[in-house]
């Protein structure tokens, strides 16, 4: 992709901006209720990817050249559930928060939309751990195709190549972090593209939000929690799961067997709130219609095709959406990643 196209890709409509006290006392309450006593939740990693180049498609720039990673070498004890999907919550104890008109209008202000729709209402726990994560962007959203549909490699790979924007559906989002810590731990973003100087929010935060657009920025969050503490627990797996102990701390467990325990003050959380947006009702109808919806079969026909008109060789294959090899060389075709970091937030390595 030619940089003054990769950069126009990926730069946000507007940057970033933090909003403080996004919730109030009553709903942070029963959205930490839910972390606390719906558990126990599995890792990012386990409920996202199946291999190595998988991982790396997403956010792999500084691992790159590797080939001697598995992607049990990649996981960090970094958890997900959720909260809603699909415009629809999951516990009725935070319903009303999911369709708050405040999340909502932040939404639509920022890209200044007429309509918008609740998307998806996730939140992430992570126990004190190294970030491998070289800078990433969330899932696209396309007719007929999004996160619930798409591997978030192939929606990577998609977004990446730019083959794909006709049939984009925007969206924005709005991240509340809690991680009371100055410790590292803050949000790095590129809001002139990839190529350009990052910036971040450095913590601590509490109930402390970022409005974003992070479809279409590069973004990672940095190490966290002590140092001396961000080493994997021996034992850690793509089956481990993490879960409350009490009010005031949280243990990573293999099945009964517990790993390791945290103080919560060593943990850092969001609630990732997203909803989708449209300037007017045909753009709506467009989408709930589906009359030009993408399909698996125009994603492979015209992502190949891409790749024979560049010359690049590759066997075809049977099973794309499973083949590592193919991965692999959608993963080389379609590299983007961010060109610097910050100084106070580089990328941890991989030991060789």
């Amino acid at each position: 992709m030619h940089p003054d196209r990769v950069r126009r890709a990926f730069t946000p409509v507007v940057p970033p901006r933090l909003v403080p006290d996004m919730y109030t006392d009553d709903e942070q309450q029963r959205l930490f209720t839910v972390l606390r006593q719906e558990g126990p939740w599995s890792s990012i990693a386990a409920q996202t990817f199946s291999s190595a180049e998988q991982y790396l498609a997403v956010a792999g720039g500084g691992q790159q050249g590797r080939t001697d990673l598995k992607l049990s070498d990649l996981i960090t004890p970094t958890f997900r559930g959720y909260f809603a999907q699909q415009a629809v919550a999951l516990h009725e104890e935070v319903q009303d928060i999911f369709y708050s008109s405040k999340l909502l209008n932040l939404v639509k202000g920022m890209f200044g939309a007429k309509y918008a729709l609740p998307a998806q209402f996730f939140f992430n726990l992570r126990a004190p751990a190294h970030s491998l994560d070289a800078g990433h962007f969330d899932p696209q959203s396309w007719r007929g195709m999004d996160m619930m549909k798409l591997p978030v490699w192939l929606s990577a790979v998609m977004a990446k190549s730019g083959l794909f924007d006709r049939w984009e559906v925007r969206t924005g989002q709005v991240i509340t972090y809690y991680y009371p810590s100055a410790e590292d731990g803050g949000f790095t973003y590129w809001p002139d593209g990839p190529a350009a100087a990052p910036a971040r929010f450095p913590a601590p935060f509490w109930n402390d939000a970022v409005v974003v657009h992070n479809p279409r920025m590069f973004h990672r969050g940095e190490a966290s929690g002590p140092r001396d503490r961000r080493a994997n627990p021996e034992g850690f797996s793509l089956e481990s799961v993490i879960a409350a102990e009490g009010d005031d701390a949280w243990s990573i467990k293999n099945g009964d067997q517990v790993l390791r325990t945290y103080a919560a003050s060593e943990m850092r959380f969001l609630f990732h709130y997203g909803a989708r947006v449209f300037d007017d009702l045909a753009e709506v109808t467009r989408y709930y219609d589906h009359t030009d919806d993408l399909t698996e079969e125009i994603i492979f026909d015209l992502l190949i095709t891409d790749l024979r008109s560049r010359g690049i060789a590759f066997s075809e294959p049977s099973d794309p959406w499973n083949d590592d090899t193919f991965v692999a060389v959608l993963k080389d075709a379609y590299a983007i990643s961010p060109a610097s970091y910050p100084a106070e937030a580089p990328v941890d390595q991989v030991p060789a």
